[in-house]
């Protein structure tokens, strides 16, 4: 997953997610003073790419006001009788998603 979300962000051009590692950070294109490069302005990558990602950990499904639902049952995504708490996790993890991270282009 890693490796694959890493590539995805080399060849396309990240605009939301999170960082990856402290010495490459998230991989979103930033002036140097730090700022988001605009969309507008066009960076030469394939592809937008956004990451969302979801802590299904204890503590993770707890910040997502999900406490009902089992770290065990959703980390398991095969496991198709928790298909109602994995439809759950993804609607919360969809509250994250901004149109602005995609500009003009949506």
């Amino acid at each position: 997953m890693v490796d694959q979300d890493t590539n995805c962000r080399l060849v396309g051009r990240c605009v939301y997610g999170a960082p990856l590692y402290r010495e490459i950070g998230d991989m979103i294109p930033r002036n140097e003073t730090g700022e988001k490069i605009p969309l507008s302005r066009d960076l030469g990558r394939r592809f937008l790419y956004a990451r969302y990602n979801a802590d299904l950990s204890r503590d993770g499904l707890n910040a997502m006001g999900l406490p009902g639902i089992k770290p065990e049952d959703v980390q398991k995504l095969d496991s198709i009788e928790y298909i109602p708490d994995l439809h759950r996790v993804g609607r919360k993890v969809a509250e994250k998603i901004d149109i602005e991270h995609f500009g003009s282009f949506i």
